[in-house]
Formats: structure tokens, C-alpha cells, sequence
């Protein structure tokens, strides 16, 4: 089975050995190349909806691993019961709704030994918010598509090390295994702030207010950690 680099990506982060939840899986393609590879034991695929459900139920069955995965519907962490699932992955949604899946089940998050999380927006405060709620990153991956950078974050339980605004934004496993996308993801947050504060500077309303104070800030701690960092 052939599930792209982005995939491909989030199961090498995937701890060996695992049972591993699949949370928003959609068609079940992660768990089940993962199975094919021998890299898990098993798995659960979650999903709120019914479609993606039936497509993963056929994906399942059309590769044969019936009596490996098992397919539930359901919100979240939800359809896990307590020490059920290992490993916990879930990708292809934005940061504040990654962060309400984790918080509406703490008590089953926090006894997976791993998280791993790709969001497709808001990956800052994702990392920050699991740094301050007793997780650290242990890995983090960047996979381009095209003009598109998706970053990946595995977190184990453990206390975090303290990281700057500018460590959130860019991933200070990314800074500190100096990746070879690094550049690329410098250049982007720089150009995403750069132009919010290009459009706000339009107003002087806008320029006086905290927000705007705040990303100009931003932007001076990006510059000089890329600079740091030999990225500019």
C-alpha cells in the first residue's frame, strides 16, 4: 500500500510493538500500512462519522486485517476504554480541536506512552499546550507537499524543558536536530507574521493594539533564532 509521505511520516514516529488508535482515521490507511510494514500488534480506528467508518471497514477487509484492526465510531478518545491503546495518533485536523479531543479524555490520554499529532494549523499552540500539561516533545518531523510544509509532534508524558515563543513556532526538536526543512519552516512562519502585520499596519488602531505588539515581537525572536540557527 502506497499512503504518501505524510502518512508515511506519522507511522515513523509510531512506537514498535505498539497498539496503536488511529483517531479521525478516515479510511484506516495509517493503521493498516503500519500492520502490513509489522511495525504494531493492532489497532483501533476511531472516527466521529459513519462514512469514514465504512471506507476503513473496507480498507480493512480488502487487505485482509480484519482480526487486526478494529473499527469503532465515535467522538475522540471516546471509543478507547482505559489502557487500551499504547501509541495515540491522530492528524489531518487543526490544533484547538486536537486539544479538545486530548482534554474532553485526560485521563485516557495520559496513559498512552506516546502522542502523535499532525495538525494541519496551529501547531505552536499545540506544541506549548502540551509542554504545559505534562507532556514533552520527544521528535518532531516537517514533510513537504508542494508549497504545503505539514509538521508532525511526538510527545511522551514527562516534564518539558522551558521554550521561547520563537521554539513553540518553529519546534525545538526540529531546531535541535537541525532539519533539513528548517529553512523552509523559518521562512515560512517569518513570511505568515510579516504579512498579518503588513495588512494590520494598515490601521493605526490596529498598530497600537496588543496583538499587533506581539507578533512585531515575534517576528524580531524568529529573526534572530533563524540567525541563530544559521537559517536565513
Amino acid at each position: 500500500m502506497n499512503i504518501g509521505d505524510r502518512l508515511e511520516a506519522i507511522g515513523k514516529l509510531v512506537l514498535v510493538g505498539c497498539v496503536l488508535a488511529d483517531i479521525g482515521t478516515d479510511h484506516a490507511y495509517l493503521p493498516v500500512w503500519l500492520l502490513e510494514q509489522g511495525k504494531i500488534t493492532s489497532a483501533i480506528a476511531g472516527d466521529i462519522a459513519e462514512g469514514p467508518c465504512l471506507a476503513a471497514k473496507n480498507t480493512v477487509s480488502m487487505h485482509g486485517m480484519k482480526g487486526k484492526v478494529e473499527v469503532r465510531l465515535g467522538s475522540g478518545l471516546k471509543v478507547l476504554q482505559a489502557d487500551e491503546a499504547e501509541c495515540i495518533a491522530i492528524a489531518g485536523m487543526g490544533a484547538s480541536t486536537m486539544i479538545e479531543i486530548l482534554m474532553a479524555d485526560m485521563s485516557l490520554a495520559v496513559v498512552a506512552k506516546r502522542l502523535v499529532l499532525q495538525p494541519m494549523a496551529g501547531a505552536a499552540s499545540l506544541r506549548k499546550w502540551l509542554c504545559q500539561n505534562g507532556w514533552c516533545i520527544v521528535a518532531e518531523d516537517l514533510v513537504a507537499d508542494g508549497r504545503h510544509l505539514y509538521e508532525i509532534i511526538a510527545a511522551e508524558r514527562g516534564e518539558s524543558p522551558s521554550f521561547s515563543e520563537a521554539e513553540y513556532e518553529i519546534g525545538p526538536k526540529l531546531i535541535a536536530d537541525k532539519h533539513p526543512l528548517l529553512t523552509r519552516q523559518f521562512a515560512r512562519q517569518i513570511g505568515s507574521y510579516k504579512k498579518l502585520l503588513s495588512n494590520m499596519g494598515k490601521s493605526q488602531q490596529a498598530r497600537e493594539s496588543t496583538k499587533y505588539l506581539a507578533w512585531e515581537k515575534l517576528v524580531q525572536e524568529l529573526e534572530a533564532l533563524a540567525d541563530a540557527c544559521n537559517c536565513k
